[in-house]
């Protein structure tokens, strides 16, 4: 099989579009990546954990309605429409990419995504493959009383998109993502926007600061509430439905006490379809 049967069409934004059109273009669409358009011509790819990345640490005091996407924009790797899922998901991870582009220099017909990998092994591969086999045992958390300001610094300095949150008594009640932070981000935009502001640099260092929205907030006011979880002995084939079901980019993955043993994600089942 060829991923030109199962890739996708691009969902594209112009490039002198800010960091902030690209937020509410992620959030509206619920899609993790945009391709980068000028004059017709398909000339880079941003990404949800790229923008996340940017956001939180870049040191500019220009609000995001300000920054161009240009200045994280990565470059596209196109490859040919004949190559198999199972050599997409090779280089993906020989490159630590999340996405192909299907055509030629500057013309992007079709992308082919982790999602469309995990799309392809629920519906083509049967084998006795577990998730406790490919599963990521490491994961990290905070605590529903955490200030965002140390979720974020969190998030940063361990390169992750992700948290899950757990209560007083170390219990998981949720999960904390760079489309929560985002989510917060358009929100209060949209408020000062009746003031003329726009998503501003204020509220951007606030996610950081001990002094400003960062201190007053707290974990599970951001957080997304509940987990979708699945238990480690569970097919590779059941994570993929779940995750596709869900419109997730991972699982949280129970024992047999019911206790978090780990992450399976898109990466985890990437990985698996490689070996």
């Amino acid at each position: 099989m060829s991923i030109i049967n199962i890739s996708k069409k691009p969902i594209s934004i112009i490039k002198n579009s800010t960091i902030s059109d690209a937020i509410r273009m992620l959030l509206d669409t619920k899609i993790s990546r945009l391709v980068v358009v000028d004059n017709g011509k398909h000339v880079g790819i941003i990404t949800e954990k790229d923008i996340g990345l940017f956001l939180f640490s870049e040191t500019t005091r220009q609000g995001l309605d300000e920054i161009p996407i240009t200045k994280i924009m990565k470059p596209i790797e196109f490859v040919n429409q004949e190559i198999t899922p199972e050599n997409s998901a090779k280089m993906m991870i020989e490159k630590n990419i999340s996405s192909l582009a299907v055509g030629e220099k500057e013309e992007v017909k079709t992308i082919f995504t982790k999602s469309d990998l995990v799309s392809y092994y629920a519906e083509n591969i049967i084998d006795e493959k577990k998730v406790v086999d490919f599963m990521t045992h490491e994961y990290e958390f905070t605590h529903t009383a955490a200030p965002l300001y140390k979720v974020v610094r969190k998030m940063l300095e361990k390169k992750i998109s992700r948290l899950i949150v757990k209560n007083q008594n170390e219990e998981p009640v949720g999960i904390i993502s760079f489309r929560d932070l985002f989510r917060i981000a358009n929100e209060l935009g949209s408020e000062e926007e009746n003031f003329g502001y726009g998503i501003s640099d204020q509220i951007r260092k606030g996610f950081l600061s001990k002094e400003g929205f960062g201190d007053i907030s707290l974990a599970r006011e951001v957080m997304t509430k509940g987990l979708i979880t699945i238990k480690f002995n569970q097919s590779l084939s059941d994570a993929c439905k779940l995750i596709l079901e869900n419109n997730v980019s991972g699982l949280v993955v129970l024992d047999e006490n019911e206790s978090i043993a780990g992450i399976i994600s898109k990466t985890d089942i990437t990985k698996a379809i490689v070996k």
